[in-house]
């Protein structure tokens, strides 16, 4: 793992190298004027970018590349009709089996069960990258504000989530989160009590339920490309 300073676009070059996971937690970004300069962020806001990607030698075969950022499923084929240009197909091109990534900006708490729970699935379980995608969003739709703080806790005990992480991961599906939450619109209450106001405390607040993610925001912007 190379996180902060020592995540440059060198040492991951090298660092890919044999591989049969990649995996970026970064910022993505997708450039609609040249899409080779779209790119993954490092560290200093140093870009690893597709044409460079493109250009590096030896980086293998892997066998998923899974790009949680924002904006890494983007393609230009509007400027460029022949050629599909993207972070997806740079990486299929660099002789990936599969990549996830993601169509728009994404939110981290979401983000962060989303993965911990696919990986999971796919290594865990042995399911194909594109099964365990659908499997994980239709879970992300269901899962109610009790399951997924469970699930927090759980991948923290076992090493699937960091557990700096949990206290941030568990809060955003709780209750008093939940009211404050800026996606509050998006939230859908299935207890029969309705949702307070902000700042309001309702007396059976506990007991109230929610599916916080079940909005497609949240779930549907990560695409799989690849087998």
């Amino acid at each position: 793992m190379l996180a902060r300073e020592a995540a440059t676009p060198d040492a991951v070059l090298s660092a890919l190298k044999g591989r049969t996971h990649w995996h970026f937690a970064s910022h993505g970004t997708f450039s609609w004027d040249d899409a080779r300069q779209s790119a993954l962020v490092m560290h200093d806001r140093a870009l690893l970018t597709v044409g460079r990607l493109l250009e590096a030698d030896g980086l293998g075969r892997p066998r998923l590349v899974v790009l949680s950022a924002c904006e890494t499923g983007p393609y230009d084929i509007d400027r460029n009709p022949d050629e599909f240009i993207g972070l997806p197909g740079t990486f299929t091109a660099l002789g990936a089996a599969g990549v996830l990534g993601t169509l728009w900006p994404v939110s981290d708490a979401a983000t962060a069960l989303l993965v911990a729970r696919f990986y999971e699935l796919h290594m865990s379980e042995r399911l194909a990258p594109p099964t365990a995608l659908r499997r994980v969003q239709h879970w992300m739709r269901q899962a109610t504000n009790a399951d997924l703080a469970a699930y927090a806790r759980l991948a923290v005990k076992q090493g699937r989530l960091k557990t700096r992480y949990a206290a941030e991961i568990e809060q955003e599906p709780s209750d008093e989160g939940l009211t404050r939450s800026r996606n509050n619109a998006t939230i859908e209450w299935i207890s029969p009590q309705t949702a307070p106001a902000p700042g309001k405390q309702s007396p059976n607040a506990t007991k109230r339920i929610a599916r916080p993610y079940a909005h497609p925001y949240f779930w549907a912007g990560f695409i799989h490309t690849g087998l």
